[in-house]
């Protein structure tokens, strides 16, 4: 199993951003010494909590400090972007990175704002998602000049200007557990980004094997990862009352004020036990259980990514990263 990270990122809007950035980009670097195999960044466009635009930017300056990580997209909201200047991106990124990047394309939502600032619905944006994956795709295969007219873009005899450095093409994510886009990455040879959900692995297996074996694949849990927050200290106690404040603050002037989830019925102290249930937070004995759970809930997957915080203060995030490689990730290899 590997381990990696998943930056979104996440900061509270109060925090510097040039600093922020370059703690992000700092971490990254420090995850690639301590032997972490991957980061994936997020794009937002709205709210000032998860504050990068483009991935491709910021997987651009990491690659530019590190010599082993591998990056991915996570996601792209494609319905945002013309499909060629998209593919065009992500391909000069290839290049740039010496094949280190994987395209995770998606519909985005998240956070909601970053869709309806823009005029669009859920349902426009999955539509447009497709539209724009299927014309990469097509551009990909090299077939010949392409031509295609949607309702929000319009393609005429286009062909790519630069192939992909890795071949036959970079490799393609989805953070989705759709059975649609679960069968492409399925016939891609893809990855699914699944979240915290272990119990929906072994569904989200046998529609990738479906998918692949109409390709004439074999489809893998190796392509399945999860995501939870992480933050480990010395002894349980530390790191649950580490992360509690910040972890509160992000739920309720984030997730309830910005977002509009429902307020919990129970008291503060009830929802913060039962997000610590949904993550993994605690000492390293803890965490060597806690993944020992997924694994056998789920059935196998390829890896985990951590959702980074700096709730707990940057210097104890980072002793949390380090005590997690040295005392944790040894377990699993």
């Amino acid at each position: 199993m590997e381990f990696g990270l998943f930056l979104q990122p996440f900061h509270h809007p109060s925090t510097d951003p040039t600093e922020a950035l370059e703690n992000d980009l700092e971490l990254i670097e420090l995850l690639e010494e301590l032997g972490y195999a991957e980061a994936w960044i997020g794009e937002h466009h709205s709210t000032g909590w998860e504050n990068i635009g483009s991935p491709e930017v910021v997987i651009a300056a990491a690659a530019q400090r590190t010599e082993r990580i591998r990056f991915g997209t996570g996601v792209v909201q494609a319905g945002l972007h013309h499909p060629l200047v998209a593919l065009d991106r992500i391909i000069l990124l290839d290049h740039l990175t010496r094949g280190r990047v994987d395209f995770g394309i998606g519909v985005g939502g998240g956070i909601p704002r970053d869709l309806s600032v823009f005029g669009l619905s859920p349902q426009e944006a999955g539509k447009r998602m497709h539209e724009s994956l299927d014309v990469m795709l097509r551009l990909l295969d090299d077939a010949g000049p392409v031509t295609e007219q949607a309702d929000w873009f319009e393609i005429h005899e286009a062909v790519l200007q630069l192939k992909p450095y890795t071949q036959p093409h970079m490799r393609f994510a989805v953070a989705s557990a759709d059975p649609r886009n679960v069968a492409l990455m399925g016939r891609l040879g893809g990855r699914v980004l699944l979240g915290g959900m272990p119990e929906r692995v072994e569904q989200v297996f046998e529609t990738l094997v479906s998918g692949a074996a109409g390709a004439g694949r074999e489809a893998s849990r190796d392509q399945v990862e999860l995501s939870y927050v992480l933050h480990i200290a010395e002894d349980q106690q530390t790191a649950e009352e580490e992360l509690r404040d910040g972890a509160v603050q992000e739920f309720y002037e984030f997730q309830v004020g910005v977002n509009g989830r429902p307020e919990p019925e129970g008291s503060t102290d009830d929802w913060y036990r039962d997000y610590l249930s949904k993550h993994i937070v605690g000492d390293p004995e803890h965490a060597v259980e806690r993944i020992g759970e997924i694994e056998q809930i789920s059935g196998g997957i390829g890896g985990i990514l951590f959702m980074s915080r700096d709730w707990a203060g940057l210097e104890s995030a980072r002793r949390s990263w380090r005590l997690f490689a040295e005392e944790v990730a040894p377990k699993f290899v």
